[in-house]
């Protein structure tokens, strides 16, 4: 993710811009904090989340105020947190890669970084589903390419970026297995430099989530496009919980309904231009 063109970033107009901030960022806290100690949280009275912050409009660095991230994500870990009657979210951030090791290590209480609910995931976390997507892949290549694919094996034979650790490169490295002209999958520990692996010409496609690619579309349609329709519907985000802290995923479940219930669930989807995208 990173057509790193000139990347302004502020997704209430288009825009929220550049992503190469890394850190810890405190969030604004609430009301005053109950003690929680069955949750077994790292920060009492704080949600400690994990999260690759190179996704936007899901999670991203704010230019405007280096240290802190913004996002869909980081606006839903915050009012999580405070419908648990925390004080807020706290936000860790960490290559994709390494999320689940780092949660495992309780480096952090959750994972929210649009990370899909798979099979193979849950043998090493929980989750609690937040999002599905009506399609969870797509493909960007510059709008001056002939090519075009619905799917990863009109690839075969050009070259792709694509994050470590995502549902894409797992579905890039099956498809390139039939391929009789191969891909040449360029991964790389950060979507952004993916991305801008794309904008300086270094790939010939990039891949991602859905949201993701809308955002860039949207942000530099005058020099990229979608490769053509997305595909792999059905998907599911899910909130990553460590295995065995079942009095967090049940908070986090009630706290999931009561943010559905009152409405703020939507509204900050809708803030985010992800209206379509919502469980």
């Amino acid at each position: 993710m990173s057509l790193r063109l000139c990347t302004h970033l502020s997704l209430s107009a288009v825009v929220l811009a550049s992503l190469l901030l890394s850190g810890v960022a405190p969030s604004a806290a609430a009301g005053t904090p109950r003690t929680h100690h069955y949750l077994k949280l790292v920060h009492p009275g704080t949600l400690t989340v994990g999260s690759d912050t190179t996704y936007p409009p899901m999670e991203a660095s704010d230019i405007n105020h280096p240290g802190t991230f913004i996002g869909a994500d980081v606006d839903l870990a915050n009012a999580l947190a405070r419908a648990m009657h925390l004080g807020g979210a706290r936000i860790v951030s960490t290559s994709f890669d390494s999320l689940i090791p780092a949660l495992a290590r309780h480096n952090f209480d959750v994972v929210m970084s649009s990370m899909n609910d798979t099979a193979v995931r849950r043998k090493q976390i929980s989750f609690v589903d937040y999002m599905q997507l009506r399609a969870a892949e797509a493909i960007v290549v510059p709008k001056s390419s002939s090519l075009h694919a619905n799917g990863y094996h009109g690839l075969c034979g050009h070259s792709v970026s694509v994050e470590k650790g995502t549902a894409e490169l797992t579905d890039l490295t099956a498809a390139n297995q039939s391929c009789k002209n191969k891909m040449n999958v360029k991964t790389f520990t950060a979507d952004t430099d993916a991305f801008q692996a794309l904008a300086s010409g270094h790939s010939e496609a990039y891949t991602t989530d859905l949201p993701v690619a809308l955002f860039y579309v949207k942000a530099h349609g005058s020099t990229i496009r979608f490769a053509g329709k997305a595909f792999g519907s059905g998907a599911f985000y899910g909130i990553g919980v460590a295995r065995g802290n079942s009095a967090l995923r049940h908070a986090l479940v009630g706290a999931l309904a009561r943010i559905r219930s009152n409405g703020q669930y939507r509204r900050i989807l809708a803030k985010w231009g992800l209206s379509s995208t919502h469980l």
